[in-house]
Formats: C-alpha cells, sequence, structure tokens
C-alpha cells in the first residue's frame, strides 16, 4: 500500500514538474515574442524608430535631429572585416552621397557586439578618410535598446536607407556587396 502511494505521489510530481516546464517555455517564448514585436515593425514604409545615440564627438543626438535630409543608418563592429570593406566601397563612392545630400550615419552596434575592436571614429578614419572628412560619414555609437531595435539578430553590417520624413525607404546589408542597390535606392527618392 505504501509503495502504491509513493508511486501516485512520484507520478503526481512529474506531473507537475513537466507543467511547470511547459508553462515556463510557453512564458518565454511569449515573452520573447513581446521583445521581438518591436523590432519586427522595422520595414519598408514603416517610421524610423526614433532613438538617441552618440556621435564622435561625444554630443547625443536623436534621430530626428536629421529630418529633412536623407540618412542611412548603418550598423557596424569596428573588428568586422566587411564593415571595413563597406567603408571602402563608400569611401570610393562619398561624392555620390554627397552630392545626393546623404548622410550616412555609421553605428557601432552596442558594446561592439561583445568583441574589442578599435573606436568607430579610428575605424572609419583609417577605412574611408575621404568620407569621413567630408562629413559623409558620421560615427556614432548606438545603445543597447537602439541596437536591439535595429538590429535584433546581431548582423554585423545591416543598414537603412531613412527619407527625409523618417519613412524606412531601403534596407540591405554589407555596402561593399550591395552599393549599386543602394545608390538606386536613393536615385529613386531623388526623382
Amino acid at each position: 500500500m505504501k509503495t502504491k502511494k509513493l508511486t501516485v505521489l512520484g507520478i503526481a510530481a512529474l506531473a507537475a514538474v513537466i507543467i511547470v516546464v511547459i508553462l515556463a517555455l510557453l512564458f518565454m517564448n511569449y515573452n520573447q515574442k513581446s521583445k521581438n514585436s518591436a523590432t519586427q515593425n522595422i520595414s519598408i514604409g514603416s517610421l524610423a524608430p526614433n532613438y538617441n545615440f552618440i556621435i564622435g564627438n561625444g554630443s547625443i543626438i536623436n534621430l530626428s535631429a536629421y529630418r529633412g535630409h536623407p540618412v542611412v543608418l548603418w550598423f557596424v563592429a569596428t573588428w568586422c572585416s566587411s564593415c571595413a570593406q563597406g567603408n571602402e566601397a563608400i569611401n570610393l563612392n562619398y561624392k555620390f552621397f554627397e552630392q545626393h545630400g546623404v548622410k550616412i550615419i555609421e553605428l557601432e552596434l552596442y558594446k561592439d557586439l561583445g568583441y574589442s575592436g578599435p573606436p568607430i571614429t579610428g575605424f572609419i578614419d583609417s577605412y574611408a578618410p575621404n568620407a569621413y572628412s567630408n562629413k559623409v560619414l558620421v560615427p556614432a555609437l548606438a545603445g543597447y535598446n537602439m541596437t536591439a531595435a535595429y538590429d535584433p539578430k546581431a548582423y554585423l553590417d545591416i543598414y537603412y536607407l531613412i527619407s527625409k520624413n523618417g519613412t524606412v525607404l531601403y534596407i540591405n546589408g554589407s555596402p561593399e556587396l550591395t552599393l549599386a542597390q543602394l545608390e538606386g535606392a536613393i536615385n529613386k527618392t531623388s526623382d
């Protein structure tokens, strides 16, 4: 009788543990969907989320400060080789952006995604000195919330073309591979 009682209690305890685990997994999944729902809304045609970031001179700027001008928000890690190559490609073509009045705000992802790289200003100056000195590229640091919103999957090299009124017009990555498409999207906005 005692063994039967222990077996029933054991099964009940096991069932309770299974229920708790299932509830925990459901809660974590719901919580993750809630966190990602804000980031999934950044799509072509949506209004770009307005975050503060720190530019190279230490000033805190809000994205809305660039309203009235087309902007490329480019999220990079300063230890990323494709990001360095993207800077080189932009450096070779900086006059295109200058002629179209486009500022490229190059944002170092929050804490460089956990790895050590050079400071963003030195990174840009090393790989894109002409674009940097002509103020086509603006070095900046993204905070945690901005990084999570614009780069929820922790890509190393993602950018957003944002219109004068703050609408996302184009999204892509790796400018060294997609520069022609970005320039085409900018040309369309000039039409």
